[in-house]
């Protein structure tokens, strides 16, 4: 139901801008794809309710930028930013770096993207079409974007115009969101595995990056699931065990590696994981003037980076093994 606010709103701007309320919940791809039908103009701009605007430079409107990089695109990603109104917001900020390092990297190396975030993005009219519109699933956004890679569209991420973005203000609804996100994911991975397949063995040097500006907390997944103990360590361990029954010198250096080897290993694997995050999130964050804090990306990276990995992984399992006890409180 439309608040009285936004009533308001309407009835003030009438004169300019075409209001349409319904009366029941449609799902979004349904009432974005009703709306089209009655738009005019070649371009259409698909804005969340929540998002604030911010052109770089001063002269023209965000409209009139935004339709310049249209000249050479079909489907063009405008930069998100985040409303930093909570301990959360800040550090969520940190995942939309993560989604613009992605579609920025995929429209230098390849001109095509497989995903946008969908709070603010443009495509021509006759790409839309051509596309059908939207589809009723969780994650229209992303669809959308997979089938404009399939047929080629000219894609093309944009910083001279910012999003800002609201994210949830609580963990419970952060992780709630999340979780639709989720399964929307998953759901997408599943019916696009081919290509996602594809595209990784075409293009490892694009897919493989962008996997990990996605997912930075992917190698430590990786590392405790697959990385087998050193073989070296344990002739190490064991030669330093029999040398000990021959002088008692050797028991504090076998005991020490029997204790501290394997962590220390972990632990550089994981600083060097960081650092190497750390320093490629920075210098995009400078790059499109991205605010970077490295207190609060290293909360991202070691609290909310895992989680919303786990997220997408128990999410998989979910769609893979049981879908049809996959419950959302979403209209698709």
């Amino acid at each position: 139901e439309p608040t009285q606010r936004s009533l308001d709103v309407s009835k003030k701007f009438s004169d300019e801008v075409h209001f349409i309320f319904n009366g029941k919940r449609k799902g979004k791809a349904n009432v974005l794809n009703e709306i089209v039908n009655e738009s005019t103009g070649d371009i259409f701009l698909f804005l969340d309710s929540d998002v604030l605007l911010d052109v770089k430079g001063k002269g023209e409107s965000f409209l009139e930028a935004i339709a310049k990089e249209m000249d050479n695109a079909e489907i063009v990603e405008v930069k998100k930013g985040v409303i930093k109104d909570s301990f959360i917001s800040r550090i969520a900020s940190y995942d939309y770096l993560g989604f613009n390092l992605t579609n920025w990297y995929f429209s230098r190396r390849m001109g095509r993207c497989l995903g946008i975030n969908g709070a603010a993005f443009a495509v021509k009219r006759e790409t839309f079409e051509s596309l059908g519109g939207f589809r009723s699933v969780i994650c229209e956004d992303l669809d959308i974007a997979t089938r404009a890679f399939i047929h080629n569209a000219r894609f093309k991420f944009i910083d001279k115009v910012t999003a800002y973005t609201r994210v949830p203000s609580s963990w419970k609804e952060w992780f709630n969101q999340r979780k639709r996100w989720g399964i929307g994911a998953a759901f997408w991975f599943k019916e696009h595995f081919k290509l996602l397949r594809h595209v990784i063995k075409e293009h490892p040097e694009v897919a493989i990056p962008s996997l990990l500006f996605i997912f930075p907390a992917l190698p430590l997944l990786l590392m405790n699931l697959f990385m087998p103990d050193d073989l070296s360590t344990k002739m190490l361990y064991i030669s330093l065990i029999l040398l000990s029954t021959k002088t008692n010198l050797l028991l504090p250096p076998a005991a020490l590696t029997s204790t501290t080897i394997s962590t220390l290993k972990s632990f550089f694997v994981v600083i060097g994981n960081l650092a190497a995050s750390s320093l490629i999130f920075y210098l995009f964050a400078r790059r499109i003037r991205f605010p970077f804090n490295p207190i609060e990306f290293l909360i991202f990276y070691f609290v909310m980076a895992p989680v919303w990995l786990l997220i997408i992984v128990t999410s998989l399992i979910k769609v893979y093994t049981k879908p049809e006890d996959i419950k959302i409180d979403w209209k698709v």
